[in-house]
């Protein structure tokens, strides 16, 4: 699992160079959105619940989507590839936080409103279904 989450920046980046500079789908988030989308909620939803859960017992959470208009000014004047770099750094320390767990950590559990109780590795299942559903859509760009 840390594998495939620490390999996943490096994919995305391939897959946002190939869609780059071909025609993208009219009214959805351009290729720097998705990427600067990545790198946000990778610190405010990810990590952010890993350390709660580390903290308190079981927290529990809502559906997050945090509105463009808050975290899109953050990013808008990165290029590509400085987003792609700002993402690949926060999922590195996401990886070596993950890393350096003990087995208790990996037990500790929160509860999402819609996915129910997890354990730190059934959030990082999670972390992997939201990076493939981007994944596909960078792919599907690409071609």
């Amino acid at each position: 699992m840390l594998f495939k989450l620490s390999s996943i920046p490096s994919q995305i980046g391939e897959a946002a160079k190939r869609a780059e500079g071909k025609p993208q789908p009219t009214g959805q988030w351009s290729l720097n959105m998705e990427i600067a989308h990545l790198a946000h909620i990778e610190v405010v939803v990810w990590q952010s619940r890993l350390k709660q859960m580390a903290e308190e017992e079981n927290p529990h959470w809502q559906w997050t989507e945090p509105p463009l208009k808050s975290w899109w000014p953050l990013f808008e004047s990165q290029s590509l590839e400085q987003l792609l770099a700002m993402f690949a750094a926060r999922r590195q320390e996401t990886a070596n936080y993950l890393r350096g767990l003990a087995d208790d950590g990996w037990k500790r559990i929160g509860t999402h409103a819609r996915y129910g109780q997890m354990d730190v590795a059934g959030l990082c299942a999670r972390i992997l279904e939201h990076d493939e559903e981007h994944l596909a859509e960078l792919v599907k760009r690409g071609e």
